[in-house]
Formats: C-alpha cells, structure tokens, sequence
C-alpha cells in the first residue's frame, strides 16, 4: 500500500505542536493571575520596613494587585484570547482522537461501517453501497473519494478471500506482510479538490506573508539593541556625547538623549512645553548649560533635575509618568555609559557615571548632604546635623550611625514614628569596614 493522509496522525503532530505554546501559556497566565489575586507583599517586593515605605508598598500594592492590572494590560488580554482558542483547537483534537485513537490502521469493518461479527451477506451488501458510494465514475478528479474506492475493495476482499484474511490477521494487511508501513500525518481534507483554491490562499498566506512578516520582526526588533538590552542608538549617542573630561553635572543630559524614550519624551502638546518650562525655572540653576537646545533633550533633562532635587511634587501626572518610565532604565542605561568609558580608558568619567549611578538611586545630586538619605531629613534637619562641634555633630552617614539614638540630632520636630523611621534606617545600613594593601609582585 502506498502512502495515504492519515487524519490521526495529523491530530497527534498538530497537539504535539500546540502544546509547545498551550502550556507554557497557561504556566504564565496562572501565574500572572496568583500574582494579582494571591500574591503575598513579600513576592511582589511591598514590605514596608519604616512608615516612609509604606505609602511605596501601597503604590506597588496597586500597580501590581487587582483584576483591574490584568485586564489594562493589552499583552495579557491577547494572549488569553489566543490561548483559549488554540486551547479549543486542542479539545477538539482530543475528542476526535477519543474516537479514532490508533494511527492509520487498516480495519476492514470500521472501512465498511459493519459489525465485526456480520455475515457475508451484510458484507456483500455493504460492499456495494460503499463502492457506489466512492466510485470514480461518480467522483470525477476526487482523489479522496478514488482512494476509499481502493480501501473499500481491500476491506472486502480482507473479509471474503481466505488469502486476504489470513494475511490481514496476521500483518495487518490484505496484501501481507509490509517492509515498511507509513502514513502522512496531514488530514484528508487536502485531498479534497473543492477545498483546492482555499489550501492555497492558506499556504501563500503562510509562505508568502506571515512568515516573512515574522522574520521582519524578529530582525528588526533584535537589530536594535546590543549587550544589556540597551539600544545600540543609544551607545551611539553615549560615545557621541561622553569624553575623558565629561562632568557629573553633564550627565543628566547625555541620559536623557538615550533612544529608549525619544518618542515619550517628545513633547506633543504647548499645556505640555508650558509645563517643563515651569520645572526649569525651579531646577536651571543647578542644571549645567544644555550643550544641544532639542526638546526631548530638555525634557528628559528637566525631569531627572526635578527628581535628583527632589522637586517632584508639584509635577503632573503625565509628567510623573514619563519621569518613572526614564528611572526604570536609570541602571541598565549607567552601566552601558560605564562600559563606554571602560572601553575608552576614561578614568575620570567613569567615576562621574558611577556617582551619576548613586545619585538616581538616592534621589540626591552632587552637592547634597549624605545625611539627605535619612527619611524625613531636610536641609533643615541636616543643618542641625552639622551645626556645632563635639560628639553629637554629624556631617556624613558614618559619623551619624556612631552617634547614640539617644543624642542623634534632627529629630526634635519630628513625630514619634518619623523618629523610628529614622532609627530603624539606622539599623539597617551595615556598618563596612575596607582594608587596603598596595604591595609589588616580585619579579622572581
């Protein structure tokens, strides 16, 4: 026997290859949706250790709780939605493969729709409708049709010919004993000519567009970024904008040209260029001369000001928006800048962009106390830090931490849980103790 479609095994390839996204799919949904509804503050990182953290664990609380999350996110949603249908596919799979479990083997009373005890009246007569049924005087240029004639004549000859039944019995086959018995795992659908003009419509849309379109954006999509997800626009902008001699004070700036909020950072409205004009009046003096007037440039600029100065409050929030969305890139995008300067041998700059790197994540600037770490601490309470001399007095964190909590300055106008805060701060930065030794290996 040659080799025929076999409709079972189809279903088989077609689950096997199903199940490569269903399951893994599913593994994520149900993930995404225990961790919006089951999720403990510990897994979502909403521990709040001071009160100063607590009002940031509700923020992360709500950003990351809720069904309202799941159904905001676009991603999500179409996901779910090819999920559930490719799902179906699968249990529509399954119940026709509950029907018909073993792959393309030859049953002569399942071809002749008969029970395996019939006479052979029942399968002469059975014999006939189907043969009449199939044949291709009566099905013109259908090849499906033509080869059930073909199996119809086999099945008969299996249940009536002593030869053909001792060699199904025993093989499996009318014909006997097979060298290699093979079937194509494609449905018999293909070889129905009225569905001639849609398989080809299918595959041209397969071939011809949605893989090329696939690879496209896989292309282009991979073509734009380089080692740490970082643009490769972007390091070209780095190298462009960073020198031997380039100053913490400029790096603000060089930040904000990087390509992965260009197109956010583009003001889109005059309510908007109004907006950042009004920040730039709290934060110019403090903010190095732009070297290039672009408006994405002084946006973001203005925006990463306005948040190392802690002048964020009076910020919109669209503008609030736009400034967390350049902060979540603050580190992978200093480290691409420290790589610049490693590959360059600037010395000088990469200690300005590691410093660079402190300041975003402190939310200070270059002549901050170090003592503005401390939560609830103001110029105000720094001031009082500072003032006078003797044990008591702190300038930086060091000497602050050696300070009893009983005589720790700054905190008289505090409230009896902001003066915790500061306490419990305290005792959680570690105490680091470094110890140097320059030495020269012996040449010997």
């Amino acid at each position: 026997m040659g080799l025929e479609y076999d409709n079972s095994a189809f279903y088989y390839f077609a689950l096997s290859m199903l199940s490569f996204y269903v399951v893994p799919s599913w593994v994520i949904i149900l993930r995404r949706v225990h961790k919006a509804l089951f999720a403990k503050d510990q897994e979502i990182g909403a521990v709040a250790r001071t009160s100063a953290e607590k009002v940031k664990a509700e923020k992360i609380k709500k950003s990351t709780r809720g069904i309202g999350v799941l159904l905001s996110s676009p991603q999500f949603i179409v996901n779910v939605v090819i999920t559930l249908i490719l799902t179906g596919i699968c249990v529509y799979l399954v119940s026709q493969l509950s029907s018909n479990s073993e792959i393309n083997t030859f049953d002569p009373f399942s071809i002749l729709e008969i029970d395996s005890n019939a006479e052979k009246k029942e399968i002469k007569k059975a014999y006939k409708k189907k043969s009449l049924m199939y044949h291709p005087d009566k099905n013109p240029g259908n090849s499906a049709a033509e080869a059930m004639f073909i199996k119809v004549a086999k099945a008969y000859e299996a249940l009536t010919d002593e030869t053909a039944r001792d060699n199904w019995e025993k093989y499996g086959n009318p014909d006997g004993k097979q060298n290699l018995e093979v079937s194509i795992g494609l449905p018999t659908l293909l070889l129905d000519t009225s569905n001639r003009n849609i398989i080809l419509l299918v595959y041209l849309l397969i071939m011809v567009v949605l893989i090329p379109l696939a690879v496209y954006k896989y292309y282009s999509d991979s073509s734009k970024y380089g080692e740490k997800d970082v643009m490769y626009d972007t390091y070209s902008w780095f190298h462009h904008s960073l020198n031997e001699h380039t100053m913490a004070k400029s790096i603000p700036e060089t930040f904000a040209g990087s390509a992965e909020f260009r197109e956010k950072n583009m003001p889109k409205s005059d309510s908007e260029r109004e907006e950042i004009s009004s920040i730039m009046s709290t934060v110019r003096s403090h903010m190095q001369k732009p070297k290039i007037n672009h408006p994405i440039l002084m946006k973001g600029n203005v925006l990463i000001h306005s948040y190392l100065l802690r002048k964020t409050d009076n910020l919109s929030p669209q503008a609030m928006e736009d400034l967390n969305y350049m902060l979540r890139f603050s580190n992978s995008l200093t480290e691409a800048m420290i790589s610049i300067c490693q590959h360059q041998d600037w010395l000088k700059c990469a200690v300005n962009c590691i410093n660079f790197g402190q300041y975003m994540s402190q939310a200070m600037w270059i002549k901050d106390s170090e003592l503005l770490q401390l939560p609830h601490f103001t110029q105000t309470e720094v001031k009082h830090c500072e003032k006078g001399k003797g044990a008591t007095t702190a300038k930086t964190i060091k000497q602050y931490l050696e300070i009893p909590d009983e005589n720790k300055k700054g905190l008289a106008d505090m409230s009896a849980e902001q003066k915790a805060d500061v306490i419990k701060c305290c005792s959680l930065i570690p105490d680091i103790g470094v110890e140097t030794k320059v030495f020269t290996d012996d040449d010997e």
